[in-house]
């Protein structure tokens, strides 16, 4: 017989606010170290020591897709593939380029580990930056920069409103802000928020390689 003194077993809910916390921590841990090996030289030693991090990060999103398949509104649920695996992620990893891009991109995430690590990425990568932790500290910075912004990478699921109402309030102001969520939530949930999961969305933890990428592209002079 069960113990009744035992904790209930945890719900939907709770799972998925496990889900969505290790993966801002594997965010955080994959893009300080793949920050880490770029600074390296060819043929340090410790490089082996970053790729071992980068193939724990790859395990532990492993298991936080077991998690998400334990929930039980989303049993049939497959993980949301990335749009590159996780070894050609490692491979291509050290070799961002640090050319001088234009645009400046406004970084709304209230993880703080999640938000200095994309900060750094994209300030090393030629970006300029502004960043804050909630909707209202990135509307006031917004209005503060005074000129308007190239992009707003957003997390989907933000304290006091979400992402998708930040973006929708930010384009009332400037209509041609392009967008670029992120997000640890599992498909379902996302499916329920409106979010569609594709060129304009990154899954947590996503490489900063992958990052860049998807940014330089949606910069791209000529895009919409």
């Amino acid at each position: 017989m069960p113990n009744r003194n035992s904790p209930p077993p945890p719900d939907d809910a709770e799972i998925g606010a496990i889900v969505h916390d290790l993966r801002n921590v594997l965010s955080a841990v994959r893009g300080f170290a793949t920050v880490i090996g770029e600074d390296m030289r060819p043929g340090d030693p410790a490089r082996e020591d970053v790729e071992q991090i980068l193939k724990a990060v790859d395990h532990g999103t492993e298991v936080t897709m077991r998690l998400s398949a334990l929930r039980s509104r989303v049993v049939a649920e497959q993980p949301v593939p990335s749009d590159v695996d996780p070894d050609t992620e490692r491979s291509t990893s050290w070799a961002l380029q640090r050319p001088r891009r234009a645009g400046t991109i406004l970084v709304v995430e209230d993880d703080d580990l999640v938000r200095t690590m994309t900060v750094r990425v994209l300030r090393r990568n030629g970006y300029a930056t502004l960043d804050a932790a909630t909707p209202a500290e990135a509307e006031d910075k917004a209005r503060q920069h005074g000129v308007p912004l190239d992009l707003l990478l957003a997390d989907v699921g933000l304290p006091e409103s979400g992402g998708l109402e930040l973006a929708l309030r930010l384009r009332q102001r400037w209509p041609s802000l392009k967008v670029l969520f992120m997000s640890g939530l599992a498909r379902a949930v996302l499916a329920d928020l409106g979010v569609a999961v594709g060129g304009a969305f990154l899954e947590k933890p996503f490489a900063p390689v992958t990052l860049v990428e998807r940014i330089d592209a949606m910069l791209a002079p000529g895009t919409s």
